[in-house]
């Protein structure tokens, strides 16, 4: 009998313990998948947030060499047209130099334009400064001689350089022998204007290296680095192993980075983008010690207090019950069997509050990081509706709006106006100053438009190409026409100069509709009507505003006049 009262202790002692164990696995069990799924969520997003910056950094690194090639472009096609013309040029010095000095003002991208005669002496220049000068000891003149397609220099340093990088072409004889020279410098402000448009993005870093390995431009500036060679690094190696691609090295600087690398057309020139490996990992990873660190001390809290309580909160409350069961099945019932029914509830409710109290507080920090998450993503849909170029409201935008206002002013019985705007001759503008320039007066269009619509409930979005719309609900022709008068007013007032057109100016025409929609009616009518009504305004000259006549045929959509 006394090996049976020493044993009963022992058994409850194990019970006890199994108890506080399988509380804990059972805490284990719920606790793990979720910090496991948490931390797996947080490594794909780190991954995400990896693969995305390369993706942008690359189509960073492509847009800009599509913007020096077409630049390049220009250069190399006005080197042609001269080297075909050089000796007739070279007859009459004046008119050389004053056609030298207009193309070195006008066309984009260029630091000098000068004819030589094949023994290398400059005898017209955009800069008198050069004329004499004898250029026979450069390599390029060399080239240039000798070949029949232009050639491109070496990056030189030299103050005594016509400019560090030139481009050079030979006019020939029938015979085939040179009779002139013509060089185009390349101008190097134009590749940072490239550089610092490319990394406006913050974090950014872009380098423009020839293919020695010379710096040539650096954004942010650095001194330290511009105009030296770093023909020895990993990412040089990198960036001239293909013409365009993604790493993973050291930059320049010694730090390290992601980068994006694309070749300038027609020549080795490289662009690389980059971003510091702290500025894109550091806040996720921050994100995924803090919440590894939260989970884990939230698990511990629950298994400290678990252990060291589970034999009051837990096993006792379970023995009083068992106690006042055994007493109500040994006829001890009665009023005591009221405690029992309390005793009851207590466990049920209380003692396990504070393990319900801490996987609340879990789900409650959990839903906090799901709904900053949401929060993010809601930022990046807002970026999805606006127009890249020019920040207004893009096509798709237009369409939702236009289909809400549409059926609320069709139920409300109240007008709805459209205008429709496109920029005139937008294609002899861009052939004229170059798609850079196109790009700034698009944007100073949005500009206006965005400013003439502020503090109303008008919608103004880029339509498609040169061509913008405002949404105007509650207005009717009367009204639009107005608006559509003031928006033409403020673009000519923006004296953005077009060289080709006879005004010099660069304007808009503008057609205006506005209609009280009913069942019958289509939204397409209200833009057909906008759209011949503009296409009316082209047809009578340009730069004007018309409104289209109620009952007036409609012609199909177009798709842009310029």
């Amino acid at each position: 009998m006394a090996e049976d009262r020493q044993a009963t202790p022992r058994r409850g002692h194990r019970r006890r313990a199994s108890i506080r164990l399988r509380l804990v696995l059972l805490i284990l069990l719920v606790t793990v998948p979720v910090s496991v799924e948490r931390l797996a969520s947080l490594f794909s997003q780190r991954a995400d947030q990896i693969a995305d910056t390369e993706d942008i950094l690359h189509n960073l690194a492509v847009r800009a060499a599509l913007a020096q090639q077409e630049a390049f472009a220009s250069a190399t096609a006005m080197l042609e047209v001269l080297s075909r013309e050089a000796t007739l040029l070279l007859r009459d010095p004046a008119v050389c130099q004053r056609l030298a000095e207009r193309l070195n003002g006008e066309v984009a991208g260029i630091q000098g334009v000068y004819l030589a005669n094949p023994q290398g002496t400059i005898l017209c220049a955009s800069a008198r400064s050069a004329l004499g000068l004898n250029l026979s000891d450069k390599a390029y003149l060399a080239r240039a001689l000798a070949a029949r397609e232009p050639v491109l220099s070496e990056f030189s340093r030299s103050r005594s350089a016509l400019a560090p990088l030139v481009l050079s072409k030979a006019e020939r004889s029938d015979t085939g022998e040179p009779l002139a020279v013509v060089i185009v410098g390349l101008d190097l402000q134009w590749l940072s204007r490239i550089a610092a448009e490319t990394g406006a993005a913050s974090g950014v870093t872009v380098d423009v290296i020839d293919p020695e390995g010379t710096v040539l431009v650096r954004y942010p500036p650095n001194p330290e680095i511009v105009g030296h060679g770093f023909a020895d690094t990993p990412l040089f190696h990198a960036a001239m192993a293909a013409d365009e691609g993604n790493a993973h090295v050291v930059g320049f600087d010694g730090n390290q980075r992601y980068v994006a690398f694309a070749r300038f057309a027609g020549t080795d020139v490289r662009i690389i983008l980059g971003m510091d490996d702290a500025r894109i990992l550091d806040p996720i990873d921050r994100e995924i010690l803090a919440s590894t660190l939260l989970h884990f001390a939230v698990v511990l809290f629950v298994l400290v207090i678990t252990w060291f309580v589970a034999d009051r909160l837990v096993v006792q409350p379970i023995q009083r019950l068992a106690a006042d069961v055994a007493a109500v099945g040994a006829g001890g019932g009665g009023p005591d069997g009221d405690i029992g029914t309390e005793m009851v509830t207590d466990v049920g409710v209380q003692e396990f509050r504070p393990l319900v109290e801490a996987f609340t507080d879990l789900g409650r920090r959990l839903t906090q990081r799901t709904a900053e998450l949401r929060n993010l993503n809601g930022r990046l849909a807002a970026l999805a509706r606006t127009d890249g170029l020019t920040g207004l409201a893009n096509r798709r935008t237009f369409d939702v709006q236009f289909s809400e206002d549409w059926v609320r002013s069709r139920d409300a019985r109240r007008p709805l106006g459209l205008i429709m705007l496109d920029v005139d001759h937008f294609k002899l503008f861009n052939d004229a100053l170059g798609h850079l320039a196109g790009d700034d007066a698009l944007r100073a269009v949005a500009r206006m438009l965005q400013a003439a619509v502020a503090g109303t409930p008008y919608l103004a979005a880029r339509y498609g190409g040169e061509e913008f719309v405002v949404l105007l609900p509650d207005a009717d022709l009367a009204m639009a026409r107005e608006f559509g008068e003031d928006v033409r007013k403020l673009i000519v007032a923006l004296a953005i100069e077009h060289p080709v057109v006879a005004g010099r100016r660069l304007t808009a025409s503008v057609g205006v509709a506005s209609m009280v929609p009913d069942e019958a009616d289509s939204p397409d009518s209200l833009i057909a009507a906008a759209d011949t009504a503009l296409y009316e305004a082209k047809g009578r000259g340009r730069n004007i505003v018309v409104a289209h006549r109620e009952g007036a045929s409609l012609g199909a959509p177009r798709a842009g006049v310029s």
